[in-house]
């Protein structure tokens, strides 16, 4: 039976009460022989007096602190570079895995692929939607038209930290462009069928898409990755500027794109259309 260690990072900023629920998912992992590194960056919620304590009486917890902000990508940064499992993924400190997700990736894990993923369920007030889309193996080319990825990946933690962690400098979409390096450096990957993600999205959510930083990190992203992108897939990221702007996505534009990227451009039309 392979029992490799898989270190599990998570940034935290004042969300006590999140980050409670979250640590406690991951301690009630089906698959015991894990390790947590939880950044605790800059929060002034209560959270240091909680890890330091969480610390203390559990040894497979790791607890850093930022004494001022750095921003999740330097704490996500600073957990991969303390990690020592073999295998690494990572928790935002809002969401929560289900009790298999740690025995999910190890029992499926082949070399085949450089990385594992899941679809996530998105829950959202009282309801829970999974998105369970793109199962499969995922290459380099498809994930240049949409994250298929989601926001985390099960790789080995020599891997993550070959192409260097999280990029600080992002505003928005830092996700998406960790998952391109990682799939342009070592290859294609792996996304299970089962769910084992929850995320949960507050309503306060919803304008997210239209904020200055998601419009600023998605031109950061197409300035490093338009390269790699052929017609297609650079016309999928003109539709999803018109997204981030709040815009219409023209039919002669949505003709010309990648068939990944009309159903978002339809639904974000169709939301325009009933004033939403």
């Amino acid at each position: 039976m392979k029992t490799p260690l898989v270190s599990v990072y998570m940034p935290t900023h004042n969300r006590l009460n999140n980050l409670k629920r979250a640590v406690q998912s991951i301690r009630e992992q089906s698959y015991v022989h894990w390790e947590l590194i939880i950044v605790n960056d800059g929060s002034t919620d209560g959270t240091i007096s909680y890890l330091d304590e969480l610390a203390l009486t559990d040894p497979r917890i790791m607890v850093f602190h930022h004494a001022k902000p750095l921003g999740a990508c330097a704490a996500r940064n600073k957990a991969i570079n303390m990690a020592t499992g073999e295998f690494i993924t990572g928790l935002d400190d809002d969401d929560v895995f289900t009790c298999n997700r740690l025995s999910y990736f190890v029992d499926n894990w082949s070399d085949s692929y450089a990385s594992l993923c899941t679809p996530v369920t998105v829950c959202r007030n009282n309801s829970k939607v999974e998105h369970n889309f793109f199962i499969g193996e995922l290459t380099l080319n498809d994930i240049l038209v949409v994250n298929k990825v989601g926001n985390q990946l099960f790789c080995k933690t020599r891997d993550l930290r070959g192409i260097g962690g999280f990029d600080i400098e992002f505003k928005a979409w830092q996700d998406y462009d960790t998952w391109i390096r990682f799939f342009k450096s070592y290859g294609s990957g792996l996304k299970l069928p089962q769910s084992t993600y929850l995320q949960y999205e507050e309503q306060s959510n919803k304008s997210i898409t239209r904020s200055p930083n998601r419009l600023t990190g998605f031109k950061q992203f197409l300035n490093k990755h338009s390269v790699l992108m052929n017609n297609k897939q650079v016309n999928a990221m003109k539709c999803w500027e018109a997204i981030i702007r709040g815009n219409w996505v023209s039919l002669g534009l949505l003709i010309s794109s990648h068939k990944d990227i009309y159903k978002y451009s339809l639904l974000h039309n169709i939301k325009k259309l009933l004033g939403r």
